[in-house]
C-alpha cells in the first residue's frame, strides 16, 4: 500500500503540472458494483460486502490521435460508494455523448482525467500503511 500510495502521489503531482487541457466525448457512464466473498464461514452469515464505484470512459484528441481513458481524477486509485444511488449521484455530470474538458499530459497522452484536481486517494493508502500495522499490534495486545 505504501508503494501504491507513494508511486500514484508523485504520478498525480507530473500530471496535474504538465496537464493541458482537451475537449472530449464521454463515451461510457455507468456503476460498477462487486461483491466481496464471505471471509469467515463461522460466523453463519454472510459477511460480503458490495462496493460501487462509477466507471467513466472519455475519448479526447492529442497531437491528432484518438485516446480513451477511465480516470476521473490523475491516479488509479479509485473512490467506492456503499451505495448503488451514490455511485450514479457521482456520475450525474457524465451522461453518455456529453463533451466535456479533459486533461492530459501531453507526454503521457493514454493517461488523461477529467477532474482537474489531486484525488486524496494517494494520501490515504500512505496513512493506512503507516497506521495499520501499529493498531493491529496494540489490538493484538488486548485480545
Amino acid at each position: 500500500m505504501l508503494y501504491v500510495g507513494v508511486t500514484q502521489y508523485f504520478r498525480q503531482k507530473r500530471l496535474l503540472r504538465r496537464a493541458v487541457s482537451v475537449p472530449a466525448t464521454i463515451v461510457k457512464s455507468e456503476v460498477f458494483s462487486s461483491a466481496s466473498a464471505d471471509t469467515d464461514p463461522r460466523l453463519q452469515r454472510s459477511t460480503s460486502t458490495t462496493t460501487h464505484r462509477p466507471e467513466v470512459r472519455f475519448c479526447y484528441e492529442v497531437n491528432g490521435a484518438t485516446h480513451e481513458s477511465e480516470l476521473l481524477r490523475p491516479t488509479i486509485i479509485v473512490t467506492g460508494y456503499a451505495s448503488r444511488e451514490a455511485a450514479a449521484e457521482a456520475l450525474a455530470p457524465y451522461p453518455v455523448g456529453a463533451r466535456v474538458s479533459a486533461w492530459v499530459d501531453p507526454d503521457l497522452p493514454d493517461a488523461g482525467f477529467r477532474v482537474g484536481e489531486a484525488g486524496g486517494g494517494p494520501v490515504v493508502f500512505m496513512v493506512i500503511r503507516v497506521v495499520l500495522p501499529p493498531v493491529a499490534w496494540w489490538v493484538g495486545e488486548w485480545v
